[in-house]
């Protein structure tokens, strides 16, 4: 195949992973590391070289990218991670994907999930686990987890995926690059498959995860035009405020060690003064309003009813597919049913569970009102073995369910290691304020690099960073 010559633009030193590049190190690495539902690598060989001699588009023009198989494309299956849509195609091209397409971006694949990005392991019958590219018999989180081990291996410069409980920000900190979870205030998603029931849309956000905030602003000036429909908010900054409540896990001197760093970045306005509720209030809250509204959850998916959904779950847990039912996929069928137990024990008034919701958003309102952006870990442990992601489901959840909550603009920014394995820490903001963040994440940055110990370290099978 011919290689396409480097296309002249000034955002070169922001992207110099070429396509051709992308294609080598998926043939290599991928295998490996399982990132990809779907790949397209002559197709986006061929785009490619076409698009080289092109005037330039915009900053994207050339860059190879993925996208999570929730969006609509007509050159890929679109799957949603499930056994049940393993042959589905799109009827037409989703808003997403023509967003990139048309700013000259080259789609090299479909990034691994989880089976109706339920859970926080990008594990499904259709191709099995993505792997963490720091130790591969580590996950690399969920849902949108072969985006970031894409991201991470240098399959691809940036990837777009959905964050409904941490499904951006967990597998970006577990692979050690960027995720931003968008506000569904400022950028709603029109359309995503399975597509996400109106009564939980307003906790679902969308976003980038790429290797640099550099990367990430020009992914965003590409997508804002088309995907957005508000402006930057009003925001008057003074100072951060850290969330941090135990138990703190394996990093339990988080306040401690981020907050010089914040100090720096924010002027010195660091406080612990946020008036939250602790983690196990979070997180039985964040779990009410999934378990009440059971119904509509299940139903999203056009091939399930209730009574099918309930069945397909019973039957996943008791027999892992050994009898060839794979309609559910038995990470997703642990999470049903703890919905489902939810559903008939403690959460079964919706009403109640969206106003409980409401009131923490006021609580993250208020402090936004001040003027502070909320800090607190991504998870407070190292990526979990392949197979193990549902068991510190809560762990997890604990720290980035309050952005789905809050329906924060969330940042996950590197911050540091859990022995070999990557350690983040979030910025929380209102909707809109993902500009504020990114620039507070560069003076973050800035502070971090200067310790040894908590600068990134390269890849060790990292021959390009892209």
């Amino acid at each position: 195949m011919t290689r396409e010559p480097k296309v002249p633009s000034e955002a070169a030193p922001i992207f110099s992973l070429t396509v051709a590049e992308a294609v080598d190190r998926i043939r290599a690495v991928n295998p490996t590391v399982n990132a990809y539902v779907s790949t397209r690598l002559d197709d986006a060989m061929v785009e490619a070289f076409a698009g080289a001699v092109e005037a330039p588009r915009s900053s994207l023009h050339g860059v190879p990218f993925g996208l999570k198989d929730e969006w609509e494309t007509l050159c890929l299956p679109t799957t949603g991670g499930s056994w049940r849509h393993r042959d589905r195609r799109s009827s037409r091209d989703g808003e997403v994907y023509r967003t990139f397409a048309d700013a000259g971006a080259v789609l090299v694949g479909k990034s691994n999930l989880s089976d109706m990005g339920l859970a926080a392991e990008a594990s499904n019958y259709l191709v099995g686990a993505s792997r963490n590219p720091w130790d591969v018999s580590r996950t690399a989180g969920g849902s949108s987890g072969g985006a970031a081990a894409a991201v991470a291996a240098g399959m691809q410069s940036f990837d777009w995926g959905t964050d409904i409980g941490g499904s951006i920000r967990q597998p970006a900190a577990f692979c050690g690059v960027f995720g931003l979870r968008l506000s569904s205030e400022t950028w709603p998603i029109l359309a995503s498959f399975p597509s996400v029931p109106a009564t939980l849309g307003w906790m679902c956000g969308q976003g980038p995860l790429t290797r640099t905030t550099a990367q990430m602003r020009a992914v965003l000036a590409a997508a804002a035009g088309r995907l957005r429909i508000g402006a930057a908010c009003g925001f008057h900054l003074t100072g951060a405020v850290v969330y941090a409540p135990p138990p703190l896990g394996d990093w339990p001197t988080f306040e401690q060690d981020v907050r010089p760093h914040l100090e720096a970045a924010f002027d010195g306005g660091v406080r612990t003064d946020h008036g939250l509720p602790d983690g196990a209030r979070m997180r039985s809250v964040y779990s009410a309003v999934w378990a009440s509204h059971l119904e509509q959850l299940v139903e999203a998916d056009p091939t399930l009813t209730l009574g099918t959904g309930l069945l397909a779950t019973a039957s996943a847990l008791l027999f892992r597919g050994r009898l060839g039912d794979r309609r559910v996929h038995p990470d997703c069928a642990a999470i049903l049913a703890l919905i489902a137990l939810g559903r008939v024990t403690l959460y079964r008034d919706g009403e109640r569970a969206l106003r409980e919701a409401m009131a923490i958003r006021d609580l993250f309102s208020a402090l936004w009102a001040r003027g502070l952006i909320v800090v607190s870990p991504v998870s407070t442990g190292p990526a979990p073995v392949v197979g193990r992601g549902n068991r510190d489901h809560a762990r997890v959840i604990c720290w980035t369910g309050p952005g789905n909550l809050a329906d924060a603009t969330g940042l996950s920014i590197p911050f540091g290691r859990f022995g070999h394995l990557p350690r983040a820490l979030q910025l929380m903001g209102p909707p809109g304020s993902e500009a504020l963040l990114l620039d507070l994440a560069d003076r973050l940055i800035a502070s971090r690099d200067r310790v040894d110990d908590l600068r990134p370290r390269p890849w060790p099978m990292d021959a390009r960073r892209g």
